[in-house]
């Protein structure tokens, strides 16, 4: 008979909630907190999680490793194969709707396709995929996504913190997704983020309905409008499947997406010889239609610090690793950063190396997954990748870029492993025009 899984011993239990558990924990996993992103930074803390790991490598084998806690038992991802496993095997028998997942999105997305169960999540699944293009290499509206992106980032100029950066990222954001009529609906995006900063405590926050409700209701006002060019009029009306719920992940996804634009920007800047490629693809757009030296850039942004920072699936039934055996309920935890950092199996592990995602090193044996991978994919991720490849072409073609002395410092060297985003200043400097 098959044994079970190693169990963490109580002094391991206690490193991993130390080094591992609590600090993605506390830095927000849908809301950044960016004063415990300074301390986490300021401690390393994505190394000493990636240190902790090998050590338990070592002592207990390739794992999953087995952590138990009142009411949950959790497995700790230790080896590559077994992130391709939980990945290609969702929803069965790893579903993406972890009662953890499920108890922070019910804040603001209770009807998202990533806390949806079978059979219902493959429709919710399909009406995703249709509104967002998922299997075209462009978005039917990637034209207009283009005018605005550039419209709103030629408004860049002088020094500039992640704030106000933010400010104008969101405007793009309400734009791409809701319309032109959103773009100064900063009501909106306030009362979306006060919701994420409750979901970072997940079940243990009371929900606040009326601010939800509020929030849900303009949605579906956008949603019935349905602004030609926007996401949401690519949505199918089905009642059953509550297009409009999912319009929020779309929302909360994208400024995801302006974090690694804020830290890309931050490496161009330290790093100007990383700019040629990018410049000479904006000014020759023919021989590059679809970005690639830039959407190269910002998917060694997302491997280098993923704004995924753990990937969760969970177990709807008992599961066999290696002759181990896994028990029904079992939450599993990928440390994206673990994987994305591990210099003992990348060599390019610490350099800003934008090429791996051109000759083909990105797609490996090593698990490399800033959208995750498999059935769960990220449906959005060319969606995205249009946007924010279209964001740095432009500023690298319109501006010159300064960053503030101590991030400059940061960069200089290695990449390091935690990089707190909110400290970041920029100067955005405009290219003169020719008289």
């Amino acid at each position: 008979m098959s044994s079970e899984l190693p169990t963490a011993s109580p002094l391991d239990a206690g490193r991993a909630v130390r080094d591992v558990f609590l600090p993605l924990v506390a830095q927000g996993a849908i809301l950044r907190r960016p004063q415990v992103g300074t301390f986490a930074e300021r401690i390393h803390a994505d190394e000493r999680a990636l240190r902790l790991v090998r050590r338990f490598r070592r002592r207990y084998g390739d794992g999953p490793l087995l952590f138990r806690f009142p009411g949950r038992t959790i497995g700790l991802v230790l080896a590559a194969d077994d992130v391709r496993r939980l990945l290609a095997e969702t929803p069965e028998p790893f579903a993406a709707a972890t009662a953890e997942k499920a108890g922070a999105l019910r804040h603001f997305q209770p009807h998202a396709v990533l806390v949806t169960d079978p059979p219902l999540r493959a429709a919710r699944r399909e009406l995703n995929e249709h509104a967002l293009g998922s299997h075209e290499p462009v978005h039917k509206h990637g034209h207009r996504m283009l005018e605005v992106v550039r419209d709103e980032l030629d408004v860049l100029n002088g020094t500039l913190g992640w704030d106000e950066f933010r400010e104008v990222w969101s405007r793009v954001v309400r734009r791409i997704v809701l319309g032109d009529s959103a773009c100064d609906d900063t009501d909106l995006t306030a009362d979306l983020d006060q919701l994420r900063a409750d979901a970072n405590w997940a079940e243990f926050h009371p929900r606040r309905d009326e601010v939800r409700e509020r929030f849900l209701d303009v949605i579906a006002a956008y949603v019935a409008k349905a602004e030609p060019g926007s996401l949401v009029s690519a949505l199918q009306h089905d009642n059953a499947l509550d297009p409009a719920g999912q319009v929020p992940h779309w929302l909360f996804a994208f400024d995801a997406a302006g974090i690694a634009l804020w830290r890309l920007f931050a490496v161009l800047a330290a790093h100007p010889e990383e700019l040629e490629p990018i410049v000479t693809e904006a000014h020759h757009p023919d021989a590059s239609p679809l970005l690639a030296q830039a959407g190269a850039a910002v998917q060694e942004s997302l491997r280098l610090w993923p704004t995924t920072l753990v990937v969760l699936r969970e177990s709807r039934s008992a599961t066999v690793w290696r002759d181990r055996i896994a028990p029904e309920g079992t939450e599993f935890a990928i440390v994206s950063s673990v994987f994305h950092r591990d210099d003992e199996a990348l060599d390019f592990a610490n350099r800003f190396e934008p090429e791996i995602w051109l000759d083909g090193r990105a797609d490996g044996p090593w698990p490399i997954i800033p959208f995750s991978a498999g059935p769960a994919e990220c449906p959005g991720r060319n969606v995205v990748l249009l946007a924010t490849s279209t964001a740095v072409s432009h500023v690298a073609a319109q501006y010159d870029l300064d960053v503030d002395p101590v991030t400059r410092a940061k960069l200089t060297g290695p990449m390091p492993t935690t990089f707190n985003h909110a400290t970041i200043r920029l100067g955005f400097w405009r290219h003169a025009r020719p008289s």
